[in-house]
């Protein structure tokens, strides 16, 4: 069967480009030689699988889960049905901490999933500084990994499960005592009126422990405020944290981070969507 009629049999029902980046997958060619050799053959015993991805997207099972990989600053991850999505807005974050070239310093990220933003960083950041990538979920967990090892980040980012900060707070050994610390944390945000509305494809696929939270999404936030504020007492340094947000959470999270981090300077920055999208909290 040819990519030409393949894409007949489908025109008007999925969208050209999931179904040439599906065939792409299928032949294992770029996309660049679906659009331009139409006429190509595709093996028989490849049309079946082919077929069956195209039905599993058609369904509205997001087109990442179906290939397994999603590009994320520029690099390719793998990710499953126990990972969150990487997000494009959500290279703010590395554009963010880049800017700071961080040199002896301790870079945690929170909420890693499939653990692209610290993987992003420590690829592209040379200095020396000590990683860690923590999640509460051992099967995300082992999805980072795997990711930081086929960058040969392996020894270069330490992951850990637990709870928000906790691996951090009660691990004495890590040593980051008198460091200055940079967090990161893309953790559940939305509010249960927003998560409702999410399209489909988000509710039905994606895991809801990495999208929603309670207290108008922001109970996570409020959770590890307060870890920050038990660890501020132990390592007097300073801190940059950033957030990911939803935009109507802007006036809101505010307040709530003055409440535990009284002292604390905030910015905001947008996305490239303009829609606010990072929350920065300078902390001394």
């Amino acid at each position: 069967m040819k990519i030409s009629e393949i894409k007949k049999d489908f025109f008007g029902k999925l969208d050209l480009f999931d179904l040439d980046l599906l065939i792409s997958r299928a032949i294992k060619k770029p996309r660049e030689f679906v659009l331009a050799h139409p006429e190509c053959e595709i093996p028989e015993f490849k049309i079946k699988n082919l077929k069956l991805k195209i039905s599993r997207r058609r369904r509205g099972e997001p087109l990442a889960y179906i290939l397994g990989r999603r590009e994320f600053f520029g690099l390719d991850f793998k990710v499953n049905k126990n990972t969150l999505i990487p997000r494009p807005e959500t290279e703010l974050f590395v554009e963010e901490v880049l800017k700071l070239n961080p040199k002896n310093k301790t870079i945690v990220d929170i909420g890693t999933g499939s653990g692209n933003i610290i993987a992003s960083l420590a690829k592209n950041i040379r200095e020396k500084n000590n990683f860690y990538g923590i999640d509460i979920s051992e099967k995300a967990l082992r999805v980072a990994k795997e990711n930081a090892k086929n960058y040969k980040l392996e020894k270069k980012i330490k992951f850990m499960r637990g709870n928000l900060l906790d691996p951090i707070i009660q691990n004495s050994k890590l040593k980051i005592k008198n460091s200055e610390i940079i967090i990161l944390a893309n953790l559940p945000y939305l509010s249960k009126e927003i998560y409702n509305a999410a399209p489909k494809d988000v509710k039905n696929y994606e895991p809801k422990s990495a999208l929603y939270s309670p207290g108008k999404g922001l109970a996570h936030y409020e959770n590890l405020l307060k870890q920050i504020r038990k660890l501020q007492t132990a390592n007097q340094k300073s801190k940059i944290i950033f957030f990911e947000i939803s935009p109507e959470q802007k006036k809101i999270i505010q307040p709530l981070i003055k409440k535990y981090l009284p002292n604390a300077k905030i910015e905001f920055q947008k996305d490239l969507a303009g829609k606010w999208r990072a929350c920065k909290i300078i902390s001394q």
